[in-house]
């Protein structure tokens, strides 16, 4: 009864891993409410669950604000052009459904080719600003194009994860309204942990490389407190 009762119990472990996917989930949904802070809060979710996944010590609610607020810049500059991208991608998709001929045949494959390429650029290049410093968000979505070309499986299961809400509420929309409430729970974290679950092997690798995981310095804070903080580092 002792050991049961512990919280080093799986159950226990479990409840909390999943409470924590929903805090997270309730995070993400709220920080995307305006659509110009969307890439921000999916680098905050990315941040979190790529400790999740590799075993690393996290806090829930203040790892996702911290990384949400130093990343701000980068992260709103790359999901920007992401978001032009996905954007024109789907006007092409629009325009190429009103008629039916060889050329807007091609401009539908086209806009297809590029609104996944967009979205798998896009997901790797969140996910490595979150666990890598950049100078610049657009080096990041750089890096994930490369990333998305160099580990196609897992680009492709990348790809999957993105895109199978979208195809259950098209295709059965019946599921889907059963599955709202967990979705709006969990969805979003649950999506994310998996990304991060099929990058965690390229990521590992370019870890032993040389690339560290630290954050870069925070832009909103107070620059005084950097040049003491580093005064005091070379006294040390």
């Amino acid at each position: 009864m002792k050991k049961s009762s512990s919280i080093d119990n799986p159950f226990f472990r479990l409840m909390g891993a999943i409470g924590d996917l929903v805090v997270l989930n309730i995070l993400w949904l709220l920080c995307c409410l305006p659509v110009v802070t969307a890439g921000a809060s999916t680098l905050a979710l990315f941040a979190i669950v790529h400790k999740i996944v590799a075993g690393e010590d996290y806090r829930t609610a203040s790892g996702f604000f911290k990384a949400f607020r130093r990343d701000f810049k980068q992260a709103t500059a790359l999901w920007l052009v992401v978001l032009a991208a996905g954007i024109a991608a789907l006007a092409g998709l629009r325009a190429a459904s009103a008629q039916d001929d060889v050329f807007t045949g091609l401009l539908a494959a086209a806009s297809f080719l590029l609104l996944a390429g967009v979205c798998c650029c896009g997901c790797w290049g969140l996910a490595l600003l979150a666990r890598f410093t950049y100078r610049h968000g657009l080096l990041a979505l750089l890096d994930g194009a490369r990333m998305t070309v160099a580990n196609l499986l897992p680009t492709v299961g990348i790809l999957a994860l993105l895109a199978w809400m979208p195809l259950l509420w098209v295709l059965a929309p019946g599921w889907f309204v059963y599955l709202l409430l967990p979705l709006f729970l969990a969805g979003g974290s649950v999506t994310a942990l998996g990304m991060a679950a099929l990058m965690r092997p390229a990521v590992a690798r370019m870890e032993q490389a040389g690339r560290k995981p630290e954050p870069p310095r925070d832009p909103f804070r107070d620059p005084f407190e950097e040049e003491q903080t580093d005064g005091e580092d070379d006294l040390t």
